[in-house]
């Protein structure tokens, strides 16, 4: 039989490892998003520099 103590610590780290387990999945997710909008990212080059450097 577990005491309170025993108990009332299995509680807190069950509590800590669900909050934890959160705000990894959060933070992930938030750097996937970050990644991917970043790799399809197209910048926009005005005609005259791309006409430019084929001339040189």
């Amino acid at each position: 039989m577990k005491t309170m103590t025993q108990r009332m610590f299995n509680e807190v780290k069950e509590g800590m490892s669900r909050t934890v387990r959160s705000a990894a999945i959060k933070s992930g997710d938030i750097a996937m998003e970050t990644c991917c909008s970043y790799l399809f990212h197209e910048p926009k080059i005005p005609m005259e520099l791309l006409k430019a450097s084929a001339e040189k």
